[in-house]
Formats: C-alpha cells, sequence, structure tokens
C-alpha cells in the first residue's frame, strides 16, 4: 500500500448526543484543505498475573489526539471550533470559553496493489483545542505557512469512536464524510445497461453519488432502444450520444436498454 495524498477536511457541531443512537450534528463545513494529519490513540491496559504467569491482559480505547495541518482556516470557523468569540471581524479567546463537540472527517488516496483506492476515515466525537503557533520574518525566499490543528478524539455514548471506509471513486468517498456531517445532500444515480451488444455501452454503469443541485451526464455509445429513468421511458431525451440530469434532487434507477 502506497500512500498518495490527503484531502478534504470537513467538521460539524454536535447538535444531540443520545444514549441508544449515534450523535447527530448542526451542518457541517469543510474548514480548509488538508496539508497533514496524525492520530496518536491512548489505551488503557491491564494485567493480571496468576501462577507466575500473566493470565489476563486487556486493552481498551481511551482517547486520541489527531493533529492536522490546513492551508488556513477562517477566523469565523476558529472561533465555532474552539468556543470563542467573533464580531465584527475580530477573533476573540477567554479563558472561560468551552469548544464544543463536534465531529470531523477527511479522505486519504491509497494505492493498493496498482489501484487507487479512497479511504474516507471519520471521528464522531472530538473537541478541538487552541494550538500553539509560530511565525517567522520574511527572508530572501518566500516561506508558506500552515494552520495546525489539535483535537481530542473521545468514545462516544454510543456507537464507534472511529470509521473508515474504502471506495473507488472520490466523490464516493466525500459523499460519505458529506453525509455522516450534514454537509451536504447527495443521491444516488443507479446506472445499469442491458442487452448491450458490440459497440454498444454507457458510462458510467453502477452507482454514482451526485451532489444535490448538481449534475449527472451518462454517455450512451450505440443507439439505445429505451432509456427508463425512475419507470419512465427517457429515450427521447439522449441528445448526441449524451443523456444528462441537471439540478439531481432525488435518486435516480436508469435503465439502458438496447435491441
Amino acid at each position: 500500500m502506497a500512500s498518495m495524498g490527503l484531502k478534504y477536511l470537513a467538521w460539524a457541531q454536535q447538535a444531540t448526543e443520545p444514549t441508544n443512537a449515534v450523535p447527530t450534528y448542526s451542518a457541517g463545513k469543510v474548514i480548509g484543505k488538508m496539508v497533514s494529519a496524525n492520530l496518536a490513540i491512548e489505551n488503557n491496559e491491564g494485567e493480571l498475573y496468576a501462577d507466575d504467569m500473566l493470565a489476563e491482559y486487556i486493552n481498551e480505547f481511551k482517547s486520541a489526539e489527531f493533529t492536522a495541518e490546513v492551508n488556513n482556516i477562517a477566523l469565523a470557523d476558529q472561533a465555532t471550533l474552539y468556543g470563542a468569540t467573533y464580531a465584527s471581524d475580530e477573533f476573540k479567546a477567554t479563558n472561560t470559553d468551552t469548544a464544543p463537540f463536534g465531529g470531523i472527517g477527511g479522505i486519504q488516496i491509497l494505492l493498493v496493489g496498482g489501484v487507487r483506492k479512497y479511504r474516507a476515515w471519520f471521528f464522531p466525537k472530538v473537541r478541538a483545542v487552541l494550538p500553539d503557533w509560530d511565525a517567522t520574518t520574511r527572508g530572501d525566499s518566500i516561506s508558506f505557512g500552515t494552520q495546525p490543528i489539535k483535537m481530542k478524539v473521545l468514545s462516544p455514548t454510543y456507537g464507534p469512536w472511529y470509521y473508515l471506509k474504502e471506495f473507488t471513486t472520490e466523490a464516493a468517498a466525500q459523499a460519505y464524510i458529506d453525509t455522516k456531517l450534514g454537509v451536504a445532500v447527495w443521491h444516488n444515480i443507479d446506472v445499469q445497461v442491458q442487452n448491450a451488444g458490440s459497440g454498444e455501452a454507457a458510462t458510467p454503469v453502477g452507482v454514482t453519488p451526485v451532489a444535490s443541485a448538481g449534475t449527472f451526464t451518462l454517455t450512451i455509445t450505440g443507439t439505445a432502444t429505451a432509456l427508463y429513468d425512475n419507470g419512465v421511458d427517457s429515450v427521447a431525451s439522449i441528445a448526441a450520444g449524451v443523456y444528462t440530469l441537471t439540478n439531481v434532487a432525488a435518486a435516480h434507477s436508469i435503465a439502458v436498454i438496447f435491441s
């Protein structure tokens, strides 16, 4: 496995933390472009010795520290993260500020066996800590700075503390994170092809997530005799070998049929 990249950092403030369901969140947002990330896990350990040997051993998650660097975080977003105040374009932090609980997620790009994979990661309960920062004066070359992030990762009252899921496309991985954190609403477009012969095809096939109000383009090679979109034959809407959905507001099940 080779690490090929890191991108897309989204965060949302926790709205509720039920005792019998996973946490819910207020509307989330992208808080910066990823530069680096690190997770340091702390576990509780216990050992029991009996008959002069180790008889029992337990290792359980206690908490973790998530640190990252992004290109920039707007002052208003920093105020939300750290429980500070932002007014009149001014960020103000006091010793009585309490950062809210939230959730955070992003995407790691991997190369496994020559195949690119998009691994989405998500922590359902985190609390940000105002990080240290440093700066230097201008020299004889230009240096770029980054914005540090430091968060404590905790186990929620209900459900896992850590989620990972791999996808074959970046869009699918982003849809997963967006859905978890309420960043955007996504709809699945499921395309199936029937009776395709030589030189006949539709691209893409299978499930493609499309953001709400987004556009989906289906390229059709050959002459389709029918195209059923949610049960309605829309073959007449194919123009120059392309079937297009604009302002997508719901899931679509599409069947492209060749004679």
